[in-house]
């Protein structure tokens, strides 16, 4: 069963009952969450600020596992041991070409069909639908990236930071027609999960679909 988490930021004013829905997959027992960053963190500025969120909510081991210039890949095993596995924000091109690079993919799927939890922030969150071809309207290409194929584990696209990429509507009301597919925009601090089948919207989800933008149920009332 799939257990996935869509983030947008994270924040001072995140959605409380996103938060609650989050400790309850947790599941109130010894959980351990890899956190691979989209590129090295030596200073561990973003990891370190991301271990204390999940902190209190409950997660009490961390792996840092990176997949850029830190790589090791005798964690491997390490990482498929976890609980959980955190997918940072960053440059989703250059997120991308490191799970690639290092064949992260197959494994990432493979714990999501063990119904381990896995947790998506921004570019993250891109990252779990088929392709990253969204990205272009947040990201520079920077490392000239031609195979956009990404996890596959949704029937969806994830537009993050709404807060700021609403003057973009247009532009992908028009996307939306030329691909044929559903995109769901999240502000930050909101979040959707999914549960098997089932998904959630927390907070304001907006969905674009077929040209038109579409107000979505509010906080845990599913579709």
């Amino acid at each position: 069963m799939r257990n996935l988490v869509f983030l947008s930021n994270i924040s001072d004013n995140m959605n409380l009952q996103l938060e609650m829905k989050i400790i309850e997959m947790i599941g109130g027992r010894s959980f351990k969450l890899g956190y691979i960053p989209s590129q090295s963190d030596p200073q561990r500025k973003y990891f370190n600020y991301v271990k204390e969120y999940f902190q209190s909510l409950g997660v009490s081991d961390f792996l840092y596992f990176d997949a850029d210039q830190e790589y090791d890949e005798t964690l491997i095993e390490e990482l498929k041991a976890c609980d959980g596995l955190f997918l940072s924000g960053g440059n989703t091109f250059y997120f991308l070409k490191n799970l690639q690079k290092r064949n992260l993919i197959p494994i990432i799927q493979n714990m999501v069909e063990k119904g381990k939890l896995l947790i998506g922030l921004s570019a993250g969150s891109i990252m779990m639908s088929k392709t990253i071809n969204i990205a272009d309207y947040i990201d520079e290409n920077i490392v000239d990236l031609q195979t956009l194929g990404a996890l596959d584990l949704i029937d969806f696209e994830f537009m993050p930071h709404w807060d700021v990429q609403q003057p973009r509507l247009e532009e992908l009301l028009e996307y939306s027609l030329t691909n044929q597919n559903k995109i769901y925009t999240c502000y930050d601090g909101d979040g959707i999960v999914i549960q098997g089948d089932s998904i959630e919207y927390f907070g304001k989800i907006n969905e674009i679909r077929n040209g038109k933008l579409i107000e979505m149920s509010r906080s845990g009332e599913n579709e």
